[in-house]
């Protein structure tokens, strides 16, 4: 094969791949702003998943896609371009060829009449500082502004990628951007591999190869099928001993390596922490900082710590090196090296580091100096370097008993953090250590009583708090120090349901100087808790944060927390994540966990018309147990709009009790949802009841709740009014549903290509599809004939299921036409997606001719019926990408337009709203950055517009951009 420059063409290299892999919403959002940029390069180490995401983003552009995976022995700039040429033309259709130079590829391109394409280039760094490397940058600077470019490399390409930077040309994602989470770990391996773990398994496993994707796949691999000992096991040697992990970095990295630099790297895995001075004295030479800079240039799994000069190395990495340096030097002189690094480490300060280099040496002697000399200064920081030492250590000295008991603490096991706090306390004496040991003991163990005796510090007025009457405990905190008073007064706040004001004051909190990490972090949860409670969705972005500063501290209940925290955004996904961090609780014995959990996705399914009343008993018990009155206060208060919604005879009564109960306990906001239980209950004090609701709004600035309508009783047909339910109705948004005259269809009896079959003409309802079309969709490697037998059962099957007992040729629902099939839609039928069209198409119109109200209403309604992104169940399925992305930029239309139309108008809060329901969608549309920030300072809210152009900075940063907007 050849392009027109006649030189030969490897086509397995220009042909789109085909991997498997885990949808991450995260890195999708990502690369989807590549369209705003002329570059995007994925920069990372080998196994980071470059070329899987790659792949999935060039399956689901949209747009013609030009693929080619580079080799070394493709440095010729006439070995580039004929395989660019080749890509193009497979892509694109014909174009003049002949490409010899930049210029001829140039004018092809420019001659292709589309509007959009990309070009994917994967494996740069095989062309590093070649002919053809220079080749591609100019190719860049002169193709026309319909080509996008997208590159994946394990080191920085030799571009002018400042030049790029500074014109906004530029999008990079690196290692940190493609690391897995410990959530997304958790993902895959329940939902892509079908082979849920533990979740000790799963905290481990994610710090043992900090979320490095080769790593997960080969344990993966290595322990399928396995017996739980056997993979336990295995986890262990994760990175050491594990020769699937030992082969792919020995090939992959070490093999391809110059031999100073192998050297270098073998050498110094015995430091914990590095530097360019540090290297120099362990080695006895000089120029380790080049080194150094030279591993990280090159993508060797070695990180920059700081501003300064420091590094890491990757964990996997640094277990596969220890191994090298024992095989290569001996167990002897292994535990020399290890000494000798430890008493390196400890005079300069990195006493975390020292320890474990001590007791990797075996210098028992020299732990115990470092630990009784530094204990406590060692304690001060994350804890998580405390996981790698052995058991036997930490059982025997009392500052690792107190590490280790602070490690059980921020994991949530609190009644094994009770038990190392005792015995370190023990060990300790009287010493000051020892009153240490026992006010933390105390502290800790004041939440797992239900009558305690909570102390004057942060944590025991926030237990007070907890218990009873927040308002007066928010006075207390008052008397606190400012970082740890702001906390504690914010989430006091929060507890009475003020959300607006705990949300500034909690802010405040997480900017404080004296703010710890973790103090800052558990702030910033909050904060974007209390956001979402009052339906402002820009608190999803100070949740996602959160998480993401709880795993990097060690810090795994608050990490929880906040995982599933993000149920309260309802998008797609989140209330399986917050169901299976509730399982996770269970599983810990953490019973605080249990019950936010729960509380938290009761919230979320009471806002969306669900009744949750098991989980809501489930919390109530546990809160009542645990002496949290406030908390069993809104969980009852959600409990009885609940029942109330249900219809259920007892819904008068839990009311009543529930707003006796929020005046009790000292927690305003929570009569918000007793009020609406009693005005459903007792139509004739609806007025009444809605207007103590609307009055608790107003003072708590809770989420409006959609008013419910009372349900009909069963059995009485109402007199003078005869309803109807649509023939049929079907949902896409969000996930797929079907319903017949009322009736949902129950699906899951029949195969997923069936049911598949069925979502594919659903996008298409009431229009014909091909059989050709569907079988390519889902039986793309049968033939003619056995691909049409596959479709024909599919359907009898489907037929069957809708209109049971239906004859053949007697369908209503799912019609043949010739060789064609449609999902018919009769006139009183309710789809969403033709709901939606409709009213997108009627608010441009009415926008056209100046009928803006009517255009508002018309997007308004656009914004109601888009209730999550199109079949997510049918994830990267290259038949749903389009519509799926069609749609979702046909809702960002409507919020902008909405807004627009709001500010126009002088609504602006409307406008917000229009504007947070977009960003939910599209976290980086800039446009509905910059209205809602007009919105925010038109609405007079000084607070609220500076933490929306922080966020707009924050995400312009993500991108690499500076924000012009002050």
């Amino acid at each position: 094969m050849a392009g027109d420059g006649s030189m030969p063409v490897v086509s397995a290299k220009v042909h789109i791949p085909h991997l498997q892999s885990l949808a991450r919403e995260r890195i999708d959002a990502l690369l989807a702003n590549i369209w705003k940029h002329r570059l995007g390069l994925v920069i990372a180490p080998a196994g980071s998943g470059k070329s899987t995401l790659l792949a999935r983003f060039a399956a689901s552009a949209g747009v013609p896609v030009a693929w080619y995976r580079a080799e070394t022995w493709d440095s010729k700039a006439t070995v580039l371009l004929s395989h660019l040429e080749t890509a193009f033309r497979a892509a694109l259709g014909e174009l003049p060829g002949g490409w010899r130079s930049v210029e001829d590829a140039a004018r092809s391109l420019e001659a292709w009449p589309g509007q959009r394409a990309l070009l994917v280039i994967d494996d740069l760094h095989a062309l590093e500082d070649s002919p053809a490397e220079l080749l591609l940058e100019r190719l860049i600077d002169y193709a026309p502004p319909t080509i996008t470019f997208l590159v994946g490399s394990r080191t920085v390409p030799g571009f002018n990628l400042s030049r790029l930077r500074v014109s906004g040309a530029l999008l990079e994602i690196g290692s940190e951007d493609l690391r897995f989470r410990s959530w997304e770990v958790e993902r895959l391996f329940r939902d892509f591999y079908q082979e849920p773990l533990p979740p000790e398994e799963l905290a481990e496993l994610a710090r043992r190869t900090e979320g490095w994707a080769a790593g997960l796949q080969l344990f993966h691999l290595a322990t399928r099928g396995k017996p739980a000992q056997e993979r336990r096991r295995i986890l262990s040697a994760v990175g050491s001993r594990s020769r699937l992990t030992r082969e792919y970095l020995t090939r992959n990295v070490l093999e391809q390596l110059p031999v100073e630099l192998r050297r270098f790297l073998v050498s110094t895995c015995v430091l914990g922490r590095l530097s360019g001075a540090l290297c120099d004295r362990f080695l006895d030479r000089s120029a380790s900082q080049q080194a150094l800079e030279e591993l990280e240039r090159r993508q060797i799994f070695t990180y920059a710590t700081d501003d300064r000069g420091g590094y890491r190395y990757h964990e996997v990495l640094r277990s596969h090196l220890e191994q090298v340096l024992l095989e290569e030097l001996g167990e002897v002189q292994t535990q020399a090296s290890y000494r000798r690094a430890g008493m390196l480490l400890e005079e300069h300060g990195a006493f975390a580091e020292a320890v474990q280099a001590f007791s990797r040496g075996e210098d028992w002697e020299a732990v115990d100096r470092v630990l009784r000399n530094q204990g406590g200064e060692l304690l001060e920081g994350p804890g998580t370097w405390i996981d790698a030492l052995p058991p036997a250590l930490l059982r025997q000295d009392p500052w690792l008993m107190l590490g280790s008991a602070r490690r059980h603490r921020a994991e949530g096991r609190w009644e094994a953090a009770i038990e190392a706090y005792n015995r370190a306390e023990r060990v300790f004496g009287s010493t000051e250590a020892g009153l240490i040991c026992q006010g933390e003991r105390k502290a800790l163990a004041g939440w797992l009583e239900p009558s305690p005796m909570p102390g004057a510090d942060w944590s025991g007025v926030l237990r007070r708090a907890v218990a009873h009457d927040p308002l007066a405990a928010k006075q207390v905190a008052n008397q606190l120090p400012e970082a740890t008073g702001k906390l504690a007064t914010g989430i006091a706040t929060l507890l009475a349901g003020q959300m607006d004001q705990a949300r500034r004051i909690l802010e405040v909190a997480s900017e404080s100087r004296d703010a710890t990490p973790a103090l800052a972090t558990a702030a910033r949860l909050w904060s974007g808790v209390a956001a979402l409670l009052s339906g402002d969705q820009q608190g999803t972005f100070d949740v996602e944060e959160a998480a993401d500063s709880s795993e990097a501290l060690g810090l795994g209940w608050l990490a929880r927390l906040a995982r599933a925290a993000l149920v309260l955004t309802q998008r797609p996904g989140s209330a399986q994540e917050a169901e299976s961090v509730r399982r996770a609780c269970e599983r810990e014995g953490d019973r605080w966990g249990i019950a936010i959990v729960a509380l938290l996705q009761a919230w979320a399914s009471v806002y969306a018309g669900e009744n949750p009343a098991t989980l809501l008993e489930q919390a109530n018990a546990n809160f009542h147990k645990l002496g949290a009155g406030v908390l069993e206060a809104w969980s009852r208060a959600l409990l009885s709009l609940g029942l109330a919604h249900a219809g259920s005879p007892d819904a008068r009564e839990a009311a009543l009790q529930a707003e006796n109960l929020a005046r009790y306990s000292g927690a305003p906001g929570a009569r918000y949802f007793p009020y609406l239980a009693l005005a459903e209950v007792q139509p004739d004090r609806a007025a009444e009841y809605r207007a103590l609701a609307e009055t608790v709004l107003d003072e708590c600035k809770l989420a409006p709740f959609p008013i419910f309508t009372t349900a009909p009783l069963e059995n009485v047909i109402e007199i003078g009014a005869v309803h109807q339910a649509p023939s049929l109705t079907v949902r896409c948004f969000g996930g797929f549903s079907i319903a017949i005259k009322g009736r949902p269809v129950d699906l899951t009896t029949i195969k997923p290509r069936a049911r598949a079959v069925l979502r594919l003409l659903a996008i298409h309802a009431g229009n014909l599809v091909h059989r050709e079309v569907l079988q390519e969709a889902f039986w793309p490697e049968a033939d003619s004939e056995t691909g049409a037998r596959n479709l024909h059962v599919a359907v009898s099957t489907l037929r069957q299921v809708l209109e049971p007992g239906v004859i053949r040729g007697g369908s209503s629902f799912l019609i043949r036409d010739g060789d064609a099939y449609r999902l018919a839609v009769q006139v009183d039928a309710e789809v969403d997606l033709l709901q939606f069209s409709k009213a997108l198409t009627t608010g441009r119109v009415a926008r056209l001719r100046g009928e803006n109200g009517g255009a508002a209403v018309a997007f308004q309604e656009a914004l109601d019926l888009y209730t999550g992104e199109l079949l997510p169940e049918d994830g990267p399925a290259e038949w749903a990408i389009e519509p799926r992305e069609r749609y979702r930029s046909e809702l960002l239309e409507a919020a902008q337009g909405l807004a627009e139309l709001r500010l126009m108008r002088g609504d602006a809060a409307g406008a917000v709203q229009a504007c947070t329901n977009g960003l939910w969608v599209d976290r980086f549309h800039d446009p509905l950055w910059r209205l809602l920030i007009e919105a925010r300072e038109k609405a007079g809210d000084a607070g609220a517009a500076s933490r929306a152009r922080r966020d707009y900075s924050r995400v312009l940063a993500e991108l690499g951009l500076e924000s012009a907007v002050r």
